[in-house]
Order: C-alpha cells, then sequence, then structure tokens
C-alpha cells in the first residue's frame, strides 16, 4: 500500500512553493487526514482490492471510490474551518488526487483490462464522481495525479516523453478536455520536458481556446516562476559542502562548463546510471578540461554521502547539499525526482534546467558548447 501515499508526500514537498508557509492548523489538518488514511481507509481499500482473488468489476469499484469521495468530503467539512483560502483550496485538492490514485491502483490491480478498457474506465471514472466539475483549482500535485493517471491508462512510464498523453487528452469531449489540457501544461511547467518557449506557446493557445478558464491564473503564475529557468539566465550562486569541509560555490566554476548531477545514495536509479553509464560518460569526456563533472547529493545524512563515494569513488566534483527535496537547490529547479541532470555555462548562466542523461545525447549536447 506504500504508492497509496504517494499525493500526500507529493504535497509535502509542493510546500516551498506556496506563496506563505503553511498554519499549524494545515499540519494538523494533515496529521489527522493521514490518521484517517491508515486507521479507516486503507483497511476498506485493501478489501476491495487485495484481500480477494479478483479485482471487481469496474462498476462496483467506482461505487466504492464514491463511498470513499464522500467520507474525504466529510473530514474536509468538519475540519477545514481553520484553514484560509489557500490552504482549504490545497486540502480539498488533497481528497482529489487521493480520488485519481485509487483509480490508478485499480487499473494496476486489475490485470485482464486492456488499454482501450483502462482508458475507458478512466473516462467513465470522471464522469461519475464529477471530477471535470468538482476540480477548480490545479496544483502541481493534482496535475501531476491527473496526467499520471492517463499515463496509467496508456501504459505508459509516467515521464517518458511522447505524444500519445497529447493524442489522449484531444481525442476528449469537453469540459474533460479542458481540464486535461490544463493539467497537461502544468505538469509540463512543473516537469520541463518541454522548452520554455514551447510551454508559453501551450499556455497561449490554451488561453485562446478557453479565454473563462480558471484555470488560466494558476497557470499564469506557474509560467511567471520558470523564469529564471530560463536558457541564458544567470543562476542563484549557491554553495555546498566538498567532502574535505570545505563550503564550495558555483561562482567558483564560472568558467567551465558544468554538467551539474542531482542524486541520492537512496535512489536506486542514480546508482544505477553510476554504475552503467557514467563510466563510459566521464571517459568521453576525458579531453575536455572546459567541462566540470559535479555531483551534488541530497542525502538527509552527510555520513550515508560520504560513505557511498568512499566505496564506490568517482571523477568530478562531489558536494553536498542534504536536506532531500527541501535543499534550496532542488526548489530553485523545481526538482520532485532524481536523478535530475543540468547543464549550466560559463559564467553561470543557464544552458538546460532538464538535460539528458550520461550518454551520446548528453555528449552531443556538450560538445555543442563553445
Amino acid at each position: 500500500m506504500k504508492k497509496l501515499m504517494l499525493p500526500f508526500l507529493m504535497l509535502t514537498l509542493a510546500f516551498s512553493s506556496w506563496a506563505q508557509a503553511p498554519s499549524s492548523g494545515y499540519m494538523e489538518y494533515m496529521a489527522g487526514l493521514q490518521n484517517l488514511i491508515q486507521n479507516d481507509l486503507y483497511g476498506k481499500i485493501s478489501a476491495v482490492l487485495y484481500d480477494v482473488e479478483e479485482a471487481p468489476a469496474p462498476d462496483a469499484y467506482i461505487t466504492f471510490c464514491k463511498e470513499m469521495d464522500q467520507e474525504l468530503r466529510g473530514y474536509f467539512e468538519q475540519h477545514s474551518n481553520k484553514l484560509n483560502e489557500e490552504e482549504k483550496k490545497n486540502a480539498f485538492s488533497v481528497g482529489q488526487s487521493m480520488l485519481l490514485q485509487l483509480s490508478d491502483l485499480y487499473m494496476d490491480r486489475n490485470q485482464d483490462l486492456k488499454q482501450k478498457d483502462k482508458v475507458a474506465f478512466v473516462n467513465t471514472y470522471f464522469t461519475e464522481l464529477a471530477l471535470e466539475k468538482d476540480i477548480q483549482f490545479l496544483n502541481e500535485d493534482l496535475s501531476r495525479a491527473i496526467v499520471m493517471t492517463l499515463h496509467g491508462a496508456l501504459g505508459i512510464p509516467f515521464g517518458m516523453p511522447n505524444n500519445d498523453v497529447e493524442n489522449l487528452i484531444n481525442s476528449q469531449e469537453e469540459p474533460r478536455k479542458e481540464l486535461f489540457r490544463a493539467a497537461f501544461i502544468n505538469n509540463e511547467m512543473a516537469m520541463l520536458n518541454k522548452s520554455i518557449n514551447e510551454i508559453e506557446l501551450m499556455t497561449a493557445e490554451y488561453k485562446s481556446d478557453y479565454p473563462n478558464s480558471t484555470h488560466i491564473q494558476d497557470m499564469e503564475s506557474n509560467l511567471v516562476s520558470l523564469e529564471k529557468l530560463r536558457e541564458g539566465a544567470l543562476v542563484q550562486d549557491f554553495s555546498f559542502v566538498d567532502l574535505e569541509g570545505k563550503q564550495v560555490s558555483l561562482a567558483d566554476f564560472k568558467d567551465k562548463i558544468i554538467y551539474l548531477d542531482l542524486w541520492a545514495s537512496w535512489c536506486g536509479p542514480c546508482i544505477n546510471t553510476f554504475k552503467t553509464k557514467t563510466p563510459f560518460f566521464e571517459k568521453k569526456l576525458n579531453d575536455r578540461e572546459d567541462i566540470v563533472l559535479m555531483y551534488i547529493s541530497i542525502d538527509d545524512k552527510e555520513e550515508s554521502w560520504k560513505n557511498y563515494l568512499s566505496k564506490n569513488p568517482m571523477k568530478g566534483v562531489h558536494l553536498y547539499a542534504g536536506n532531500g527535496f527541501d535543499a534550496e537547490i532542488m526548489k530553485y529547479f523545481k526538482v520532485w525526482g532524481i536523478p535530475r541532470y543540468l547543464i549550466i555555462g560559463k559564467d553561470n548562466k543557464l544552458v538546460s534546467p532538464n538535460a539528458p542523461r550520461p550518454g551520446d545525447e548528453a555528449y552531443e549536447a556538450l560538445s555543442s558548447l563553445k
């Protein structure tokens, strides 16, 4: 049942993007909600999905999810009186994110569903739970949850660039198409799969097609926040600790091109890349003295970072940020998952906030820089 916790973990990470820090009332609200989920809803979900030989029929499961919706709404109505307006919007979206997660769990559990059946299930799910009408506020977490659901329906790993999700969105009837397009654009802003110019064009097209959409204001605010991630923008001069305990800043490398790798010792994909891709990548760049391979760890404990490198030494510059996803550099670059790669050019000007992984594509991107 670990997967069920994903929306709440993502919401915690999103606190840093709020205009103000969440109040004690909001933290109390979230603690009570997680208690409700762990001590009540988990058992009910397990009984319906996992304590049975076969997954229930789609219509029976949707009926069950309507009951979950009522429980979540009941908790919101009873406990949201201490929240400000921004917190109420975010609190309500938590329940909506969980409903979307429940649809994902069903598609994972019911292995008999083919792709067309999953797409039909998602459409019916949105209709029966009136999600198109209820979702009036799209934060990053809820937008991501919607796009993850669409990826799940198509059987495509989340985060993999493709055209199938956009094609599915464009095939939808209104108002679902309006909602899905807004969620997709917000998710692209968060993940930076497209350039900022492409995202600006998508936003302009959306505003033209839906001039009265309730999602435009948040979309425009998100777009403004991307200005610092535009190609050529001067990157903030972050400082980190090196293996000898000395402070090292990005400005110390202003005469170099930086290929920056954000990682942690607990990150499986990070470690797998170190073992399978990084050694060959380092060798290809041996003769490029103007390029620095920089590895910044977000491990919670400095000891974990040092222990890994002592057992698995690598070339390059190794620095420690700590604080997990709350590290300033993670919030600055809107990083929600690792590994994440960036290219910073000379004079600390940003080249790419979401660069290719170590390999031929990354090598070509670096080789093209003077």
